[in-house]
């Protein structure tokens, strides 16, 4: 596949990047949310097992940062700053599309209108240094190993799937951002 200019990824390494990172980010959501409140919690916004936020940033993180692997130091506060800065974001633009909030963190100290906090950032800086320099190299070398046919066919497949989720599952979000009498908050945290 045809590395795409300035990016050093093709678009065929770039979609199971974000699928391998949305999976491995609803793993990780749910099993913060079942250690914290003793029940397993879909903590995606899709109905499938995938929280593309994590997809996204991971994949703008490989972006950002592949050349970046021999400093920890820069890619700490780069993980940390990108992160916090894209959770911030997609915290705010879910709040004003659908009038409802998937996270806040309004509860813990040194948030940031309970989008983002210092504690999670912290995680961001250090979760960089592991994937980027760690993971990440493997995970690629496995995408390289799949055989093209097959890639091909699981892209087709899960594309299908993911637009299918995704329509549903804005419908959803948004009939219930309408009804004023759900509560605001979707998922709270309660640490």
């Amino acid at each position: 596949m045809e590395k795409i200019l300035y990016i050093d990824y093709s678009l065929y390494e770039m979609f199971f990047i974000f699928v391998f990172w949305s999976a491995i980010g609803w793993l990780i959501e749910v099993a913060d949310m079942f250690i914290e409140a003793g029940e397993f919690q879909n903590r995606g916004f899709l109905h499938m097992p995938l929280c593309p936020i994590y997809g996204l940033g991971m994949l703008l993180l490989c972006v950002i940062l592949k050349d970046v692997t021999h400093s920890y130091p820069v890619l700490f506060i780069c993980g940390m700053t990108v992160c916090t800065v894209f959770e911030y974001f997609v915290g705010w633009l879910l709040e004003k599309l659908f009038n409802a909030r998937w996270w806040d963190y309004s509860h813990m100290r040194f948030n940031l209108k309970g989008r983002v906090c210092l504690r999670n950032a912290v995680f961001f800086g250090l979760g960089t240094i592991l994937v980027i320099v760690v993971i990440e190299p493997f995970i690629e070398r496995v995408i390289g190993m799949i055989p093209v046919h097959f890639g091909l066919a699981a892209i087709t497949l899960i594309s299908a799937a993911l637009i299918i989720d995704v329509i549903t599952s804005v419908r959803k979000a948004y009939a219930y951002g309408k009804d004023k009498n759900k509560p605001f908050v979707i998922f709270k945290s309660h640490r």
